[in-house]
Formats: C-alpha cells, sequence, structure tokens
C-alpha cells in the first residue's frame, strides 16, 4: 500500500501527463473514453495506462464541477434570502434614505429703482448691478432686504441718495412684490420656482417729500454694459417700444419690467408658479405678439412678423419651426437672441454689399414697407435685446440716425472693398507714384471714377467715391429706416461708435464675461484654464460661434456668461449651453487639452444647435 507521499507523487505525474496531452487538446474527459490500443502510442507501459484510466474516472467531469459550484451558489444565495427575511421581520421596513438637504444658497440680488414714472435696474456703474451671495435656506424676507440694503446702500448711502429718503420693497424674479405670507424662505422659493439661481430685488422708490416728476420724454441713452436705458412716452404719438403702454415702464437691454410672458432670465424661467404667485397685472393677449421663423428662411418670416407697425408696442414671443416641421421645444429670451443673429447674418449674406463692413444694396424686390420692416427688427433688437447689427458701415448708420457723416468715409471704405483692391488703395495712399498706375485705375473704374487721377486729387477723389458707395447709394434704405428710428433713439455720435466697439467680441472681453463658482476643485481648475486657452485660440469667426452658443447672441451683450461643472461620462461628455440664462455647463473630466478643444469644437463646427430647454 502506498504511502500518501507516493500518492502524490503518483498525481504530479499524471497531471504532468495531462499538461503533456493538452498539446494535441486530450484532457481527463477525452481519455476515458479512449481504449487501450489508442492510449499505447502516447504511453507505452501497460501499467502506466490502467492506473491514468482509474485516475481520469475518479476525477468529476467539467459539466459536473460546473454543476456543483452552481448548486453551491444557488445554497448560498439561499441562506442568505433566509438571513434577509429573518432580518427584515425583526426589524422591521428599512428607513428610505433621504437626500441631504442644503443649508445654503447662492441668491442673485439686483436694485430697482422706481422714480415715479419709470422702474429701471440700476446698473453696475451707477452703484447697482446683480449680485451673487451665499444665504441660508431657512432666511426670510427681511435677511433679503437687509442684504440689499448692505450691497446698494454701504453705510446708508448710495449713488440715488440716503437709505433714509426711500421705501423699500422685495420683488421677485417676475417683479411682482413679495410679503411675509408669500415669501416664506429662500429654500421654499427655490421648491416652488424651480430656478437653477433664484434672483430677487429690493425696489426703492422715492418718499413723497422727495418725489419729483420729470416731463415725459423719449430718451434712450447709449445703454451697453452697464449703462441704464430710459425709455418713456413721447406724448405725442402714445407708443412706447417694447412695454406695456399703460404700466409707463421702461425696458432696460438685460430685464423688462412689467408683465412678460416667454422671456426670462434663466433656462428654467418659463416654469410658472403653481399655487404660489401670480402676476400682479397680466398682459393683454392683444399686448403679446407671437413671430413664426422656420429654419432658413428667418430673414422672410421676421420681416413678415415686423410689417405690422403695431409690433413695436407689443411683447414679442418667438417660435421656431424645426427643418422637420416640428417645433422647437425652447423658448425665451435665447430664443429670441438667436433669431436676431440669424437674421442679421442672413441680411448681411443677401441684402448688403461689402466685404468686413456691409452695405444695403437695393434689390428691386424689396419695397418701401419692406425695409421699413427691417429698421422695426433693428430697433426692437436693440430696445429688447441691445443687439445692434454692428457690421453695417458705421457713416451709413450715422446717416440714418444724425442725417450727416461725423467719421472718417476712408478708412470704413478700406473696410468695404475687396482685400486685393484695398492693398492697391493703400499703396496708392502711400505713395501713388509707387502704385501700379494699371491696377489703380482698374479699381477706381469699378466704381464709377470719372475724373483725371493725380496725386492731388486722389485723396479727394477716394472720399467722394467712398461717399457715393456708403451713403449716396444706399440712400432710399436710409430715408426708410430714418422714418422708423427718428423718434425712438437719440445717441450721440460718440456714443454710437462706443456701443459698436462694445458690441466687438474679442478673446479679451469674452474671457472676462467667464464667471466661475466660487469652490473649484483641482480638476475644475485645470477645466477652467482649459475653457479660458480655447476661447483666446478662437478666430473672430468661431468666437462669434462660441457667444452665439453660450448667450444666443454673436455680439458682446451680456456682462457674464455662469460656467459650471456637470460630471459626465467620456461617452456623454459635451459642453451644454444655456443660452436665456447665459450657462454654459463643461465637464471636468478632462486629460488634457486637445481633447477639450476637439470637443468644442465639433459643436461649434456642427452649427445643429436645437434649443430644448422649455
Amino acid at each position: 500500500m502506498l504511502c500518501s507521499s507516493g500518492i502524490i507523487f503518483i498525481k504530479l505525474i499524471f497531471h504532468f501527463l495531462l499538461f503533456c496531452f493538452s498539446s494535441v487538446q486530450i484532457d481527463s474527459d477525452v481519455i476515458a473514453l479512449m481504449d487501450d490500443a489508442a492510449l499505447e502510442k502516447y504511453i507505452p507501459s501497460y501499467g502506466d495506462r490502467i492506473a491514468l484510466f482509474h485516475f481520469c474516472k475518479s476525477k468529476p467531469s467539467l459539466s459536473k464541477r460546473k454543476s456543483g459550484l452552481f448548486q453551491k451558489l444557488r445554497d448560498k444565495m439561499k441562506i442568505r434570502e433566509d438571513n434577509s427575511k429573518e432580518n427584515f421581520s425583526s426589524v422591521g421596513p428599512r428607513p428610505t434614505q433621504t437626500k441631504k438637504q442644503k443649508t445654503t444658497r447662492n441668491v442673485e440680488i439686483g436694485w430697482i429703482h422706481c422714480d415715479g414714472q419709470t422702474a429701471k435696474q440700476v446698473r453696475a456703474k451707477q452703484g447697482g448691478g446683480t449680485r451673487k451671495i451665499k444665504m441660508a435656506t431657512e432666511a426670510g424676507l427681511k435677511h433679503i432686504l437687509q442684504e440689499g440694503k448692505s450691497l446698494f446702500f454701504p453705510d446708508g448711502i448710495s449713488p440715488k441718495g440716503s437709505e433714509s429718503d426711500f421705501e423699500f420693497e422685495v420683488w421677485d424674479f417676475k417683479q411682482n412684490c413679495l410679503n411675509d405670507e408669500t415669501f416664506l424662505s429662500i429654500g421654499n422659493m427655490y421648491e416652488a420656482a424651480r430656478l437653477t439661481m433664484l434672483r430677487s430685488y429690493i425696489s426703492t422708490k422715492a418718499k413723497a417729500a422727495h418725489q419729483v416728476r420729470e416731463p415725459p420724454e423719449v430718451n434712450i441713452t447709449e445703454a451697453h454694459g452697464d449703462d441704464e436705458v430710459h425709455q418713456a412716452d413721447d406724448g405725442e404719438s402714445g407708443v412706447e417700444l417694447g412695454v406695456h403702454p399703460a404700466l409707463d415702464i421702461s425696458v432696460d437691454y438685460e430685464i423688462t419690467f412689467g408683465p412678460v410672458y416667454n422671456e426670462e432670465e434663466d433656462q428654467n424661467d418659463t416654469l410658472i408658479y403653481e399655487d404660489f404667485l401670480f402676476p400682479q397685472s397680466p398682459a393683454s393677449p392683444r399686448d403679446l405678439v407671437t413671430v413664426t421663423i422656420h429654419h432658413g428662411n428667418t430673414l422672410h418670416d421676421l420681416i413678415a412678423g415686423f410689417s405690422d407697425a403695431d409690433i413695436l408696442n407689443k411683447e414679442l414671443f418667438v417660435k421656431r419651426i424645426l427643418p422637420d416641421n416640428t417645433e422647437e421645444a425652447g423658448s425665451g429670451s435665447g430664443v429670441l437672441r438667436d433669431a436676431l443673429s440669424c437674421f442679421w447674418h442672413e441680411f448681411y449674406e443677401r441684402c448688403t454689399l461689402g466685404t468686413t463692413v456691409k452695405v444695403p444694396f437695393i434689390r428691386h424686390d424689396f419695397t418701401a414697407e419692406t425695409w421699413k420692416a427691417v429698421a422695426r427688427i433693428l430697433l426692437k433688437g436693440y430696445l429688447d435685446c441691445q443687439y445692434f447689427p454692428n457690421k453695417l458701415a458705421l457713416p451709413f448708420i450715422e446717416q440714418v440716425l444724425f442725417d450727416g457723416v461725423y467719421t472718417d468715409l476712408k478708412s470704413h471704405f478700406l473696410q468695404f472693398v475687396s482685400n486685393q483692391e484695398r492693398e492697391v488703395l493703400m499703396q496708392a495712399i502711400n505713395d501713388i507714384s509707387a502704385v501700379e498706375w494699371d491696377d489703380l485705375v482698374e479699381v477706381l473704374d469699378s466704381y464709377g471714377c470719372r475724373r483725371r487721377i493725380t496725386a492731388e486729387t486722389f485723396p479727394t477723389i477716394l472720399n467722394e467715391i467712398a461717399h457715393k458707395e456708403l451713403v449716396q447709394k444706399p440712400m432710399f434704405v436710409i430715408d426708410c429706416w430714418r422714418e422708423i428710428t427718428l423718434k425712438h433713439l437719440s445717441l450721440t455720435p460718440e456714443a454710437l461708435t462706443k456701443l459698436f466697439y462694445d458690441l466687438q467680441p474679442n478673446s479679451k472681453k469674452v474671457c472676462h464675461l467667464l464667471k466661475f463658482p466660487v469652490d473649484l476643485t483641482q480638476k475644475q481648475k485645470e477645466a477652467a484654464s482649459y475653457l479660458k486657452r480655447f476661447i483666446r485660440e478662437l478666430d473672430e469667426i468661431k468666437l462669434q460661434k462660441f457667444l452665439r452658443f453660450c448667450t444666443g447672441s454673436d455680439l458682446v451683450i451680456t456682462d457674464s456668461i455662469f460656467v459650471e461643472f456637470q460630471e459626465m461620462t467620456e461617452f456623454t461628455r459635451r459642453p451644454i449651453g444655456h443660452t436665456c440664462g447665459k450657462i454654459l455647463h463643461i465637464a471636468d473630466s478632462y486629460e488634457n487639452f486637445p481633447d477639450f478643444r476637439s470637443e468644442f469644437n465639433s459643436v461649434l463646427e456642427s452649427n445643429i444647435w436645437v434649443m430644448d430647454i422649455v
């Protein structure tokens, strides 16, 4: 009888033999099926073959081993199931896990001042603006009022006067006055409004002894950035642009006071309060006009909608139809800004001449009423959204607004002509004797020059041609536009020039618009640096696309773009823009800058942006 060590040695030998058999795909199950003659080719010794037969038959087959493992797994699962039932019956139902409630929330606080006739938001330049602070979710109305006073009335003094000279109220984001019954706490307001950022305003009104009435007038000052927009009835026409006439309330390029529908600051503002707060003075359906536009036909659809002169007195709601003939789900101020950007881009392509700067050209299918409708689009876009088409040549706009040209015609004409023509004209301006004479004659002849060219007459000829191309040729359009804008716009030439400059985006301006959360993780800081680097590398066209992706406008008409970070997988990772709230969502899981740049460029270059936030 073999000892245990001898048995182990034999098993090792058998395992070695099985390993050798593996090269010809013979395992223990196959050996059990082989006869002695077949096995003799591999193991010459008869005794070894008998021992190997016995060893292989004693081993359980693979299927039996698997079934044994499954049975053990079933037994263990049954034991665990019985234990869980016993624990449940003895302890009772498990308590449901509740989400940890936030103790603080971010709140935006602004300042609205009523001067007895109009209510307008005080901009940052005048000591107002919109400030974001963190407050306890249990904070109430008095806490918001206290914070607002400390922000806008430091030491009890503001640019508007002393704190004791005003009566104070707190308004919600719909400009409804709040009281202790309608405002329970900041947490409850968030739950009721379903906003990503709760905005409140402190409203000031001069006490009776300090109220001063001013004569009504139309006075829209230069209002880019933090400047205010003043607007009132002109007393004659009874027309007040962009506001409800009965309320006598002015329009700011960022905030519209009075009853407003489908024109909100945040992408979720279209969710109306349910059994909580209601507008104090609902706008009449006659004061709300809906303009339906189709993708690819924005130019004609908007012109048709603005053919009605009364549209300037009404709240505008834009509804867009997608190429598949379904209605776009998104609505709000972002859709309006995007529609304006799309309109003017199409207008530049189909209704203007020029390269860097544009001038409308006379079309046989555009009547006077059509050009007046375009002027209403320009006016409505500026009053409601601060959008002004700054690619139009400045001398042309000056002729519309001021009935004269105040800027240098020659410099704007050089931006109007083609690059090749610009090179020839610039060389002639610097040294007319060094220019190729045939090239100069050809360029001037293409613009109808009929005078003899010399070094002395060339500057005068160039100015005359510039005036003809930028002012005289589009004079019919100028007359039509002046009829619409004359009573409603009051800008100085200096303010207009500054407006054109402020609206034009560049990398530095856009980077300054970015607003990041206060506490950033290391990954979020890296993603923020990638975003700034990406913006600095963009050319002019892509920079306009980036702005339009984030704000709906291809011009700088906002003072901030709020950047928020979201957890995304590598498969679903992509930037998301909410144009109504000017919010940009990006992932914080990028390993390097090239990945970030590639994914963002793919979105901007696709040109397929559907607004689906209602």
